[in-house]
């Protein structure tokens, strides 16, 4: 069976959802990524060649959500957006005229491969186009980590730099990692809490490594008699406990335990908030946030729970805030934004952690058995019709 041609998808019913409770409403350009990320199920789902919408079918869908009175944010949930960079070129100059036609009702998310940083025109038109935040798959910033996951085209850089670049064209970085590859040779909580901090990423995604489905990862751990039977974790959609569902190189109280001290670290608020901090002076936007419904509302809520969400947290939101009012107006709304994130980062990395300790103390009292592995061979690739 053949990949979807997403050139005959229908344009969304996007009037059946209660657009006043969303943070945000998504819409999809393409599928498919080039890269061959060993953990990554995204390319054995949808291919290696990233498939996309026409210009018109794009702009039909921002027609029916502006038709029906919506306004703010909107996410392209394209796994990568830049996957087909020459279809997307194409498809910017229309994005940013029908921006300019209806006067920037929309500012646009998306997720694409780090080596956007490589390419300034198209910094530029994500950027004229209104886009105003990426998550990029960091996963490591070890260099032999990557190579052997595949994940090339994340080395011959400095991902400081990379990131400090996307930065100045306007667009913040939201960022993943992940902790458990073969490769660590000894402790990387060290390099990674460096890394988080030394690039200003506030909402980092950290978490356990685990074979997928379909993935070159789970293939190769069961030939290599390491992959555990299915236990249904995956099943939670908890990406952070759910994690090593295979043996692990490194004694797994050590992964356990450099998984916990980066969390404990970087969602500490003084830490969290002074990433906020700098990532508030350094950002440049040129456009102004366009204040729409339910702003004002949001951040009434913000002041009112950001006193609940942990000690120390508010005296941190306060200092920040004061902060970028004085250094960087403009980025008021963004780091606003930021904050309103932590209310529910902050309490959920303090969960992770106690369940983490809790398996910790298992593999230390003796309670943690190594689970029977698997010997049946891997399910044929999905393709999706």
């Amino acid at each position: 069976m053949g990949k979807t041609n997403v050139t005959l998808s229908p344009t969304p019913r996007f009037d059946l959802l209660k657009l006043d409770q969303y943070l945000h409403v998504g819409v999809q350009f393409s599928r498919g990524c080039p890269f061959s990320c060993e953990f990554c199920d995204i390319i054995e789902l949808y291919g290696r060649t990233p498939r996309t919408k026409t210009n018109e079918q794009v702009l039909a869908e921002l027609d029916a959500l502006y038709a029906l009175g919506y306004r703010g944010h909107v996410d392209f949930v394209d796994d990568n957006l830049i996957g087909n960079k020459k279809a997307l070129r194409k498809l910017l100059p229309d994005l940013k005229a029908w921006q300019n036609k209806k006067n920037f009702p929309f500012e646009f998310s998306t997720e694409a491969s780090i080596n956007l940083a490589d390419d300034a025109d198209l910094l530029r038109d994500l950027s004229q186009s209104n886009f105003f935040a990426v998550f990029i798959g960091i996963e490591s910033p070890d260099t032999d980590t990557l190579v052997m996951t595949q994940k090339k085209q994340n080395t011959r850089r400095s991902l400081q730099q990379s990131i400090e670049t996307i930065h100045r064209a306007d667009i913040f970085v939201n960022a993943g990692f992940i902790v458990g590859f073969d490769s660590e040779k000894g402790s990387v909580a060290a390099g990674m809490v460096e890394c988080i901090e030394d690039t200003a990423i506030p909402v980092c995604m950290v978490g356990l490594l685990y074979a997928l489905p379909t993935t070159q990862l789970t293939k190769r751990l069961l030939s290599e008699g390491r992959l555990f039977v299915d236990d249904g974790q995956t099943q939670s959609g908890d990406q952070c406990t759910a994690g090593l569902n295979f043996e692990t190189k490194r004694p797994r109280r050590d992964v356990l335990d450099d998984y916990r001290t980066v969390l404990r670290t970087i969602y500490a608020p003084g830490a969290y908030f002074d990433r906020v901090r700098r990532l508030g002076r350094m950002l440049k936007r040129t456009r102004g946030h366009r204040m729409i419904k339910g702003d004002l509302r949001s951040f009434v809520r913000l002041l009112f729970r950001i006193h609940s969400a942990g000690p120390g947290t508010a005296q941190q939101f306060w200092r920040m805030l004061l902060d970028c009012a004085l250094h960087n107006p403009k980025a008021l709304p963004y780091v606003v934004m930021t904050s309103a994130l932590y209310l529910h980062l902050g309490p959920f990395a303090r969960q992770v952690v106690e369940e983490i300790d809790r398996e910790i103390t298992n593999i230390d009292q003796g309670h943690w058995k190594i689970p029977p592995f698997r010997t049946a061979p891997v399910e044929a690739e999905l393709e999706l019709a």
